[in-house]
């Protein structure tokens, strides 16, 4: 039965969409990034292949709707979905950017939140060769150990997530931690593999 309180969406199909490519995409985003170093070329080809996939989904849905698919659209969920799958846009980062402005007065409106908007707008730094303000991106250094990209006037990191409705760094750094051990067997890989392996987190 549908919960009376809830708004009916606006684009159920739409919404349908993003939480599935979410939902098959969720285990390789999650998978640390020494795990990754180990996939075999066609697998990487593959999870490549995909992301390309819900990159090419999100561009359309957008283009449908001509604004950042919001929570009265698709949902706050799905909302989220777009933002995941945004995030992990690197192989086209005009888009990207462009997705970041949509974000951007999405939660100017209500229809997104602050704290997906640092999200991503961190990794476009990141993946401009800039300074993140956020501290939400971080890779895995050749010794194994997760670290965060450089971060802007890193003094005043917690005043800037608190405005983003992020808790203190040292926090969430700590979890991270637990979550992401450091990997003897990383260094090996990563130089064989020449790159650094960017992970999300909800930081």
């Amino acid at each position: 039965m549908n919960d009376p309180r809830q708004p009916a969406l606006g684009y159920p199909t739409l919404a349908e969409d993003l939480l599935g490519r979410q939902l098959r995409a969720r285990d390789h985003w999650r998978t640390p990034g020494a795990e990754r170093l180990a996939m075999t070329p066609d697998a990487l080809t593959a999870l490549d292949q995909a992301q390309h996939d819900n990159t090419a989904g999100l561009k359309r849905i957008v283009e449908r709707l001509g604004r950042w698919p919001g929570r009265s659209a698709v949902g706050a969920d799905a909302c989220q979905a777009a933002v995941d799958i945004a995030v992990h846009s690197d192989h086209n980062p005009a888009l990207q950017r462009t997705l970041l402005s949509l974000l951007q007065k999405a939660v100017e409106v209500g229809e997104a939140t602050s704290t997906q908007l640092a999200h991503l707008h961190d990794r476009c730094l990141v993946n401009a060769g800039q300074a993140q303000l956020y501290g939400t991106q971080h890779w895995y250094s050749p010794d194994g150990i997760l670290a965060p990209h450089p971060i802007a006037d890193p003094a005043q990191l917690d005043t800037r997530r608190a405005g983003m409705g992020l808790p203190p760094y040292d926090e969430q750094a700590r979890l991270l931690r637990e979550r992401h051990r450091p990997t003897s067997s990383l260094s090996a890989a990563a130089e064989d593999k020449s790159t650094h392996v960017r992970e999300r987190h909800a930081a």
